[in-house]
């Protein structure tokens, strides 16, 4: 048993909730990306498939599929923990 990745790069209807500042709890609700794969993570971590300290997160406007820059000229990223649901960053 080892460390291993999962990377999904896609573009959908993500970041709910957006009323949320740096540090709140997020409220992903059940047909939202981020729902999906909460719940998926969640699942596979109660039938023993992955590790009770697995983490997981989306990342809304990651710096590297821009060349470094993101887009409307945001200086960070925000990030969204999908196990604790807590936002980094601030939309």
């Amino acid at each position: 048993m080892g460390d291993f990745r999962i990377v999904i790069d896609t573009v959908g209807g993500h970041g709910q909730d957006r009323d949320k500042k740096d540090g709140e709890v997020v409220d992903f609700g059940e047909n939202t990306p981020e729902g999906y794969f909460k719940k998926c993570i969640e699942e596979a971590i109660s039938n023993g498939i992955i590790s009770s300290d697995t983490k997981a997160k989306v990342i809304h406007w990651p710096l590297d599929n821009y060349g470094g820059q993101l887009e409307n000229n945001r200086s960070s990223q925000i990030v969204d923990d999908l196990l604790t649901c807590k936002r980094t960053g601030s939309f």
